[in-house]
């Protein structure tokens, strides 16, 4: 339910902790690779728009969520809710008059600040731990000239894994504490006509190393990163096609270190 100055909302939805989002090709979005947000879950949302001017938005979000999802590993499964949802809230400002339409809405330049609260809980045969899950982050996209501009976000948080952070790595294994973590992002892109443009950038997510000496095994991966560069080209307003290379880098606790290129290609047909 919505109107000019309210939106209700009760579903799976994407997070409201740190919602900014890269111009990639593959649909996880860096997701590991600093971009924490953007998982989506059981959840109801209040949003409030606020606009003092023409050229100016308020936007106030708050939302109850389920601190549990399926979209990134099985392995998030070994634990559960504490009988309480994950509390979610941002606040985020738009300035300049908004462009394009629909989803595609936005206002040339915005900055956001997010945080979440919960628990985790997880249980074996010999004990039963609460994990305190919180996060906090900010998250900006600057339209700097009608062809240049720069977007990205950073977070910093604990028990994070199901929100796409600590790549993703929610708690050790015994005593299930959480994983602490810190990662970010950021592209520039370059618009060479308005049907052809390029995004270039890099994330990176950084658990603590320590916090991985009681991850299963040897496989406690303590360093991601991803480059991209891309160009895609609206070939109409329903129709897309993109190139673009990527290089990733993880680093383990124990095991060798590993890196490679990679090279995606898409059609895409929005209806």
């Amino acid at each position: 339910m919505k109107n000019e100055n309210w939106r209700f909302a009760a579903g799976l939805q994407f997070d409201v902790f740190s919602p900014g989002i890269p111009t990639v090709l593959p649909f996880s979005a860096l997701a590991a690779s600093g971009n924490a947000g953007n998982s989506f879950r059981g959840q109801i949302r209040l949003e409030r728009f606020l606009r003092p001017a023409d050229d100016i938005q308020w936007t106030l979000q708050a939302a109850l969520s389920e601190p549990i999802n399926s979209t990134i590993s099985p392995e998030f499964r070994v634990s559960e809710d504490n009988g309480w949802p994950n509390v979610e809230a941002r606040i985020a400002l738009g300035l300049g008059y908004i462009e394009g339409a629909g989803l595609m809405a936005r206002r040339p330049f915005e900055i956001g600040f997010s945080g979440v609260v919960g628990q985790l809980r997880t249980t074996d045969v010999n004990q039963q731990v609460v994990a305190d899950v919180w996060g906090l982050s900010t998250d900006f996209r600057w339209k700097m000239t009608a062809r240049v501009g720069l977007a990205g976000a950073a977070y910093t948080g604990q028990t994070l894994g199901t929100y796409n952070g600590g790549i993703p790595q929610t708690i050790t294994v015994d005593p299930f504490n959480g994983i602490r973590s810190s990662g970010g992002w950021i592209e520039t892109f370059y618009y060479r006509t308005p049907c052809l443009h390029s995004h270039v950038g890099w994330g990176l997510d950084d658990p603590i190393d320590r916090d991985l000496d009681d991850i299963v095994g040897t496989l406690g991966r303590t360093y991601n990163s991803t480059f991209f560069a891309n160009l895609l080209w609206d070939v109409n307003q329903v129709f897309r096609v993109g190139f673009e290379f990527t290089w990733r880098q993880t680093n383990y606790r124990f095991l060798p270190d590993n890196d490679g290129p990679a090279f995606h290609t898409q059609f895409q047909w929005a209806f």
